[in-house]
Formats: C-alpha cells, structure tokens, sequence
C-alpha cells in the first residue's frame, strides 16, 4: 500500500466494504463528519450501522463465489461510475477479493489494502509468529501439526488447553466460512481434531494465561506515526465489547514498532497481545492488518486513526502522534449485555446479578469515564435501529409462547400464498418465469427435495415456475449422499443436483420465496429486505414447526427431516389446488 504524496487537500468520496457497528461505523462517522461522501457496500441491508446520518449512498453488491466474476464485474462497475478515491474493506471478506483483483481494481480507485508482502505474513498467524520469533518478540509456544503427531506428546509439551487456530481467518474460495479458534482440554479431544486439520492450514499453541491488550497504529514505511493501547475488560470467544484506554506500555510499543519496521508497513493494524498480570510476562498472539472492533474507543478519545489514515494514503500527510486520556471505557452496549448475561447464565451465577452489575457500570458515562460504540450525540439513529431490533426479538419471543401461534402463523403463510399467486397472475411468470422459490441455507438438501416434490405432484398442470436456491455463495455443491439416499425413498431423484445461490434477480422476479426455518428467514431478509412480504416458512402451512437443516446428521435425520418437508409439501400442494380455479388466481393450473 503506497502512500500518494502532492495531491490536493479536499473532501472525496469513499467506499466502505462492511455494516457492523464497531469498525465500520467508527469510519462512516469519522470521515463522514470530515465532508467525506461515504459510500456503503454492506452484505447486511439491514445492518443498524447502515442507518448512520453519515452514509451517502448503500450498494448491494453480489457476494465473491465460485470464480468471483459476479462480485468482481459489480464492484469494477461501481468503481467506473462513481469514482471513489479510497475504498477501504473493513475485514477479510472484502480485503482478499481486492487484494486478488488489485492490478485490475487498483486501476479504478486507491485500495486501502497492505501490499502483498504483508498481507502474506500479517494475515497468516503462523507466518505472523515466525517473523516475531526472529525479532524476537514472544510468542506462546506452539507449532505447525505434522502427520502422525500424538495427542500425548503435544499435551506434555504445551500443556492444557491446547489451542487450535486456523492459520489464515478466511481463505479466498472459502470466504462464506471463518476459520474457528477450537481449545483441547484433554488427550481425547485432541486426538479427534489432530485428523481434521489439513497440513499448513492451522497451529497448535500453548494457552498464555491472562488478560488482553491491544496496540492500535497508524504506520507509514515502516514507522509508527500514532499508537494507542486498550484492555480488555470483559472477552468472550468473539473478541471484547468492553474495554479501557491505558498508556501505552512501551514493552508491546516496541515489539509493534519492530514488526512494522521489519514488513515496511503503511496502514492501520491492531496487535493483540497476552499479559500475566502475576509476573508481567507477555506474548503476542496475533495481528489485524485492517480496522479493527475496538477502533470506536480511539475515536471517541480524539485519536482519529481513520480520517488520519485516509488523508496519508490521499495525499501522503504524516499527521504527529496525539494524547489521548488513559482510564475511559468503551462499551458496544447490545452485545455486551448479550454476552454479560450469557456469561452469567453458563457459570450459574444468576442473570440479575449480573445484570446489576452491569447497570452499575453504566453510571461512568455520567462521570465521563464511558463512551459507546454505537449510541453518540451526532450520530443517533444506528443505536436507535439496533435496539429497535432487539426490542422486536424480545416481542417475537414473546409471542412464541402464546396459545394459537400455529393458527396465525397458519392464517399468515396461507394468505401471503395466496397474495403471491395473485402477483404470479398480474406478472405472467408462468412457464417463462419462476413463480415460487424453495429456499434454504445451502440448497443441497432441503430445497431442492421440496421443490421436485411439489414440481411432481402439480405435474401436467403446472404453469407456474417453481425453483430452489441457497443463501450460502457456495455454487455448484452436490446434496450429500445421506439426502441422496432419503429422497429416492420419496421418488425424487436428486443426485444431479447442484446448488445455486439466490441472486437478486431470482428473488425480486419470485413471487414466494418459502424457507424453512429462522435462519434462512434471515439470512433473505438480511439481503433483500424489500421482499418481507414474498416470504413464508414451510412450516407455518402445518403446525408452525421449523424444518431444521439436516446436513450433518446420518441417516435417520435426513429421513425425519425429509419426512416433515413431504408433509408441509403436501399441504401446501393441497392449498393451491383448492383456491379458487377462477379470477385472478385460477390460471396457473389447467382445469381438469
């Protein structure tokens, strides 16, 4: 990443990959309030983060699968019409496809990526530990798994837990899937993980003890021009979403002035570092070569490392390091709650305590000791959206547990398939078009059977299009032997399959789109929003029941979960060939 010097100072325009209300929104604010025309592309259109004042403009653009094509012509469009002077990815999703089109994309706006060098180290943790240990800068002990290796012999020689970490986070053709942190406590649940891991692709590490810290820089060839240090005050397994500014300790500033000095880093990185409080010792566990969660604090505090950023890469200005006050908290306030309450659940120490606890510490934003991430004076409406939002889970919950949700529910899916039927009529899908859309998380197994299921049973008389999808980019997927096996016991036949993801024109063309169960309801609707009338769960035609994904059961989960979708097929086939034959919705079965 290269920084252009002598270009005039004035106010662009940028594009933000991302939607979450940590990284993202601290730099839709922080260049927003700047004059900056922000731009978003998020993969969430319902993100609350998308509803900052400060957003010019949201795009959706398709997801990276199979070749990236899709992605990759959407996005060389976008950068033709509006020309941004700086696109900025928020995390790897975006990050990689830009690194691996950079010659071509490059050529179209300034990529707020590092080169290649240090994407090649800093975003792989075995390579990141290597380069430390040559520096050297501490790191837990650990190493590459080799074939054959004993659970008993790495035991004695890191200890327990063993942790296992993938190398890379995400991999280019694997972008749907994080790579997951998974701990061994004993030789037994080592011994099952170590024939799973594939050579190169992950790490075995001793567990450091103790509390965690993070380095935030802005560097310029190889110099750290702005440091900041937090701790972690509360981490789960998905990072902290409570955390304090501290001084910078001039141990861990060291051994990140090394690093970037060593790869002649410029951009913005946050180091993520283990602390023994007991004996001060320390190792460096890991590196993020891009924004990071906790970039709301910094912000708050008046280190702007991202209109900083943008003005270095922009016009090459070297801004001087600033103070920032030690002792402020910062606090992403939802999930925090979320995970304080979780917390206290799983140890057995009772939800009200904790949540008491919790209040508590609210009072420091009186005293000036707290910000949070989302909730600012400038900038409310996101913070508004997110509790709106968990105000409506709590209210769903609570209807759950109602007497006669299945009948609504009922009521609900038999007049929004009616409804789409009338849509179907005034739109003359038919035989041309795709009228109805079974759609799952994968589609290799759920979808696909239901579809042919009801294709066979409305067969002769069908002049509606009737068509399965996926809200997985994993193109091209056979359904898994087990689902092979319990759909011939149903007559369908479903081994040439192959999965297809629901792209935007499938969905708005569609006038049903029927899922099966919670997640794949939101997972449509977190990409299409505007089509929240067109969708029904399958279940909801019976007794409300969700149709859980079988896809890593054997064979008795698929033949039960098949079982169920021919039930909700059979009912929903039933109520179309009993709504009325004529009007408005009468064409799409040929009478007889």
């Amino acid at each position: 990443m290269r920084a252009r010097a002598g270009r005039a100072v004035r106010a662009g325009k940028v594009l933000v990959f991302g939607e979450d209300t940590r990284s993202f929104l601290a730099i839709v604010r922080s260049l927003g309030r700047r004059g900056v025309a922000v731009h978003a592309a998020p993969a969430n259109l319902r993100a609350p983060a998308l509803a900052s004042r400060f957003i010019a403009a949201v795009h959706a653009l398709p997801p990276w699968m199979g070749d990236g094509s899709a992605w990759l012509d959407a996005v060389e469009a976008l950068l033709r019409a509006e020309r941004f002077d700086l696109v900025i990815p928020c995390d790897e999703t975006a990050l990689l496809p830009l690194q691996h089109h950079r010659a071509r994309l490059g050529a179209l706006a300034l990529l707020a990526i590092p080169d290649d060098a240090a994407i090649a180290v800093l975003f792989d943790k075995h390579a990141t530990r290597e380069l430390a240990r040559r520096l050297g800068i501490a790191v837990p002990a650990g190493w590459l798994p080799v074939a054959g290796e004993s659970a008993e012999a790495v035991l004695a020689a890191l200890g327990v837990p063993v942790v296992v970490k993938p190398c890379r986070s995400y991999v280019l053709d694997r972008l749907d899937r994080r790579g997951r942190v998974r701990f061994a406590g004993d030789a037994a649940g080592l011994a099952r993980l170590l024939p799973e891991l594939r050579a190169g692709e992950h790490v075995l590490e001793g567990f450091f003890p103790g509390e965690g810290l993070g380095v935030s820089l802005l560097a310029s060839g190889g110099r750290v021009l702005q440091a900041f240090e937090h701790h972690r005050v509360r981490e789960d397994g998905s990072g902290s979403y409570y955390r304090v500014s501290a001084a910078l300790t001039p141990a861990l500033l060291t051994a990140c002035t090394g690093l970037v000095a060593a790869l002649h880093y410029t951009g913005l990185g946050m180091f993520e570092f283990r602390r023994d409080p007991r004996t001060g010792a320390w190792v460096l566990l890991e590196v993020n070569a891009r924004p990071w969660g906790s970039m709301p604090l910094p912000l708050g505090l008046g280190v702007d490392f991202p209109w900083r950023w943008y003005r270095l890469l922009t016009a090459g200005e070297e801004s001087p390091a600033v103070g920032y006050r030690v002792g402020v908290f910062g606090r992403n306030l939802v999930p925090d709650l979320q995970a304080v309450l979780a917390g206290a659940r799983a140890s057995g120490a009772g939800r009200l305590p904790a949540l008491g606890r919790w209040l508590l510490e609210l009072g420091r934003v009186a005293t000036g000791r707290e910000i949070h991430d989302v909730l600012v004076r400038d900038d409310a409406r996101p913070a508004l959206v997110e509790l709106g939002q968990v105000a409506g889970k709590v209210a769903r919950r609570g209807a759950a547990l109602l007497p006669g949700r299945a009948v609504l529910g009922r009521l609900r899916a038999r007049a929004r398939l009616a409804a789409a039927l009338r849509r179907a009529d005034a739109d003359r899908q038919g035989a041309g078009g795709t009228g109805l859309v079974f759609v799952c998380l994968g589609n290799i197994c759920r979808s696909p059977f239901a579809a042919a299921l009801l294709r066979a049973r409305l067969a002769g008389r069908l002049h509606l299009g009737i068509g399965s999808a996926g809200m997985l980019p994993r193109p091209g997927r056979p359904s898994p032997p087990f689902g092979v096996q319990a759909a011939a016991a149903h007559g369908v036949d479903l081994a040439a399959h192959r999965s297809t993801y629901l792209f935007r024109a499938e969905a708005a063309t569609a006038a049903l789109l029927v899922v099966f169960d919670a997640a794949t309801r939101r997972a449509v609707l977190d990409r299409y929003p505007d089509l929240h009338a067109r969708v029904v769960r399958l279940g909801d035609l019976l007794d409300g029941a969700e149709i859980a994904d079988p896809v890593d059961g054997d064979a008795a989960a698929f033949a039960a979960t098949y079982a169920a979708i021919a039930a909700a097929v059979a009912e929903l086939g039933r109520h179309m060939e009993n709504l009325p034959r004529q009007g408005s919705i009468g064409w799409f079965l040929a009478a007889g």
